[in-house]
């Protein structure tokens, strides 16, 4: 009777760390998709990616409960600095919303490469312009 109990745990352990497997990975290509999304809808990246943080901790925490140690540094040296990343582009696409929104009109309408180079070229000038009209 002891050993059906402990197995049964043991199954629900792999079925829930399978389904927190699954919705990380799901959050995980949500935000990759997203960010190469146009610019209103990039910025949901950043929320995807806070997801997929969270559970990407909560999924290191059970690993170091379970004695999973490999897994557990894979997704502290991989996953984490990734989905950083990620929230920190977003966070940047809001803050410099206006100079990435002209940046991104100015390359899609650019027919070639000599255009799109003058467009990320005057990237710095507009950005510094926008942020002394914003703080007046």
């Amino acid at each position: 009777m002891n050993s059906d109990s402990t197995s049964g745990r043991s199954t629900d352990k792999h079925a829930s760390r399978r389904r927190l497997t699954g919705w990380l990975l799901v959050a995980m290509l949500a935000s990759l998709l997203l960010m190469s999304a146009p610019l209103p809808v990039s910025i949901a990246a950043g929320v995807t990616s806070l997801v997929a943080l969270v559970l990407l901790i909560v999924l290191i925490v059970r690993s170091i409960g379970e004695r999973r140690y490999g897994m557990a540094m894979i997704g502290t040296l991989l996953g984490v600095p990734a989905m950083l990343m990620v929230i920190f582009g977003a966070t940047l696409n809001v803050l410099f919303y206006g100079p990435m929104s002209e940046l991104e009109d100015c390359r899609s309408t650019a027919l070639t490469e000599q255009a799109r180079v003058q467009c990320e070229s005057a990237l710095p000038d507009s950005m510094a312009h926008w942020v002394s009209d914003l703080f007046g």
